[in-house]
């Protein structure tokens, strides 16, 4: 049976995944099926995808904290049902390579967390697998060489292609058992990166003196994360709509765009140190002194209260840090003290701002 048309929704900062899925375009294409690419901050499921054993849905995206990202999760959760629609899943994960050997990233549950949710509204799901892809997390390590990321890249294409040939035979292509084994132990973090990770990891970037004004990193934000402010010489203010997904440290012109490593570890030493214990000791004196409140102690509303007023010191922090990097001389001393300032930055290199940048764009 081959596929009359296909669909591959894709999440991507760096190009890795928006890569992957012009492959997969490619041999669909090649066998014969209408082919569309959509960004999944773009997409229109419900009147793109149809109840239909011809069409065939792809789902490309990164694996952030060994899971799958929230945006991803969200738009899965927002499919429209469909019953016999065929569908696969790819999640690209952090390859690497250290001379002539290459090591495989790990997906964890991102695969088959998706895959669950589309067999739930009834979809055909044929075929899962976590794909090689250079790592790409700049706020951790320096991008890849292109000498060192080609050959990943390359790789990464031959197993796109066979496990295509698989896809639009009508065979089932399912992988990743392993890697789901240790994403399920791994769920802790998965769930900390999900709730409370994801958003300090937005509250630790900052534009460095480099930094023209530009503005292209919030013009081409793909969830509008990035605001800027300021009316002489604006500054990007990173929000708590930031996936940190590394396109704007990737494709910064000016490479201004850093991780401060250094303001991490002040802001955690101040919360940990300073603010948490006498805010703990007051909250533990308040609900202890009201039987109302004992409701809140080691319950969920209590966890999520400490949730909320956590997030309210990292927002409160971050403001005062975005103000003070308006100062040149502190500036300097948080750009000269974090790693980012060295690293070397990546992003796929057959991708351009003008293939994956922006909203409103509809890749096809």
């Amino acid at each position: 049976m081959a596929y009359e048309n296909a669909i591959f929704y894709f999440m991507t900062g760096t190009g890795n995944s928006y890569r992957a899925a012009t492959w997969m375009g490619e041999e669909a294409k090649a066998n014969g099926a209408d082919v569309c690419l959509y960004a999944i901050e773009e997409a229109q499921p419900k009147s793109e995808i149809k109840s239909n054993a011809k069409q065939l849905i792809g789902f490309i995206f990164p694996t952030h904290g060994f899971t799958a990202p929230w945006k991803v999760i969200h738009f899965a959760l927002l499919l429209p049902r469909r019953i016999k629609t065929h569908a696969f899943v790819v999640a690209t994960r952090a390859g690497s390579k250290i001379g002539s050997s290459f090591f495989p990233g790990l997906e964890g549950t991102a695969c088959y967390l998706i895959a669950f949710i589309l067999f739930l509204k009834g979809y055909s799901v044929r075929g899962i697998m976590g794909l090689d892809m250079p790592s790409n997390w700049m706020a951790l390590h320096p991008g890849f060489h292109p000498k060192t990321a080609e050959p990943i890249i390359a790789r990464a294409k031959i197993r796109i292609t066979r496990f295509m040939e698989e896809i639009l035979a009508n065979r089932y292509y399912i992988t990743g058992i392993i890697p789901f084994i240790l994403g399920l132990c791994l769920l802790p973090i998965s769930f900390g990166y999900l709730v409370f990770g994801r958003f300090f990891l937005a509250k630790i970037f900052f534009a460095s003196n480099r930094c023209n004004g530009c503005g292209l990193c919030a013009q081409n934000c793909s969830f509008q994360a990035i605001k800027m402010l300021g009316d002489y010489k604006p500054r990007p203010y990173w929000t708590f709509l930031c996936e940190s997904c590394m396109r704007c440290m990737a494709f910064c012109p000016k490479q201004a765009i850093e991780a401060g490593h250094s303001w991490a570890f002040i802001f955690f030493y101040i919360l940990h140190s300073v603010i948490m214990p006498p805010m703990l000791y007051l909250c533990y004196q308040i609900i202890e002194s009201k039987p109302g409140l004992a409701i809140l102690n080691h319950s969920f509303f209590g966890y999520f209260l400490y949730w909320i007023i956590g997030m309210s010191y990292i927002m409160l922090g971050y403001m005062i840090f975005a103000l003070l990097m308006r100062i040149p001389i502190v500036n300097s001393f948080f750009t000269y003290t974090t790693f980012t300032h060295v690293y070397r930055r990546y992003h796929e290199p057959g991708t351009s701002l003008k293939d994956i940048g922006g909203r409103g764009k509809i890749k096809r």
